[in-house]
């Protein structure tokens, strides 16, 4: 495939590295990648480390090595040489509607003179932060994706009932933007990242948000956690901000170089300490019943006095299916550079034979990582970025 020449891609703001032995923090790998590191990934830790899930990160394998990769949420502990949770523990405080009220307007007032974008995604978390823009009288563009498939016709309803609350509003076909297209686009990035299913439908999202002015975008990312799981109470832990509460892809790669800033309305502290005093000792909650009920005075009653789900699965397989003639150029391309067998023509035969249409999650999830592992060699070495 011609001379090992990686270019060098952009700098990821959010990710850190540390070497394990030297205890030395790194803003990048760029010049290792270009000095012929690529070479010594290792396949099966990477896999080992998705299994294991982003959740208990600490117990990742490093997959370079003496290298370990330090994702947001997580900070390297150098006395004892340990990737170690970076947690915020909340506090707890007096809190009722009123006062949750008052700490939103406060989060709002920030912005002010910014223009304000909303993900307007059909599910309650971003729908309760459209809710509370309408409320305090805070002008937003709200934009999403939707969809005419049977699964979405109440999420397609919701968005544009919503959308009517906004001075801005647009809806775009996600059947335009399909799951897993266009893979050999990625960015150029330094580890692989399972962020590979909608890269193309989260690329429009927030080129829209840029036609349209704005300079802080809202997500409603973080909600399932404050307001599906069981909060424990004082005695609570706390949370990772960084790993559940943002979008670090799509803020390094496609929000900041347009000069937006993504946030999550729910990963600001002082939400936070008020959704889990207002829950403490709250059992799980996989509906939002508890969400609907309180918040019922600022929600529509579409919002408060029903719930249902939208189902992502059947576009998730579509777009496997559709994608199989990229894949293989992918697997290609890595077991040439990589030489691992997973990646050899009996490997490739072996997934491509496989019916995406009817993984397991497991298994599914274990394909996704193979293949972000070709899309991470591919992206590395293509020279038209």
């Amino acid at each position: 495939m011609g001379k090992d020449v990686i270019i060098t891609g952009c700098r990821q703001p959010s990710i850190s590295f540390v070497d394990i032995v030297t205890g030395e923090v790194r803003p990048d790998i760029w010049k290792n990648l270009q000095e012929g590191l690529w070479r010594e990934f290792c396949i099966e830790n990477y896999l080992t480390n998705d299994r294991i899930g982003e959740v208990e990160q600490n117990k990742w394998l490093p997959v370079f090595p003496d290298i370990k990769v330090i994702n947001p949420g997580f900070k390297w502990n150098s006395s004892k040489k340990i990737i170690e949770e970076d947690l915020y523990k909340p506090k707890h405080v007096e809190a009722s509607l009123n006062t949750f009220l008052c700490e939103a307007e406060k989060f709002f007032h920030q912005f002010n003179g910014k223009k304000i974008g909303v993900h307007l995604s059909g599910g309650l978390d971003s729908s309760l932060i459209i809710c509370l823009l309408k409320y305090f009288n805070i002008p937003f563009v709200a934009i999403g994706l939707c969809s005419n498939r049977f699964e979405f016709r109440t999420e397609k309803h919701i968005q544009e009932l919503l959308g009517n609350f906004a001075n801005e509003a647009e809806l775009y076909d996600m059947d335009d933007y399909p799951f897993f297209a266009h893979l050999d686009k990625k960015p150029k990035h330094q580890v692989p990242d399972s962020n590979i299913k909608m890269i193309d439908a989260s690329t429009h999202l927030a080129n829209k948000f840029k036609e349209k002015g704005c300079d802080v975008v809202f997500s409603g990312q973080g909600g399932d956690t404050l307001l599906a799981e069981s909060i424990g109470g004082r005695s609570f832990n706390g949370y990772n901000i960084g790993n559940e509460f943002l979008f670090p892809w799509e803020r390094d790669f496609l929000y900041n170089p347009l000069g937006i800033e993504l946030l999550s309305f729910f990963s600001a502290p002082d939400i936070i300490d008020q959704i889990t005093s207002l829950r403490s000792d709250k059992p799980s909650d996989p509906l939002k019943i508890w969400a609907r009920n309180f918040f019922k005075e600022i929600l529509p009653r579409e919002l408060s006095e029903y719930s249902y789900s939208a189902d992502f699965l059947g576009y998730s397989m579509d777009g496997l299916h559709n994608a199989k003639p990229e894949f293989e150029l992918l697997f290609e391309e890595a077991h040439e550079r990589l030489g691992h067998p997973m990646f050899s023509a009996k490997g490739i035969k072996h997934l491509l034979n496989t019916d995406l249409l009817a993984l397991e999650y497991n298994t599914y999830c274990e394909f996704c990582s193979k293949l972000s592992i070709a899309v991470w060699v591919h992206s590395l070495f293509r020279k038209d970025d």
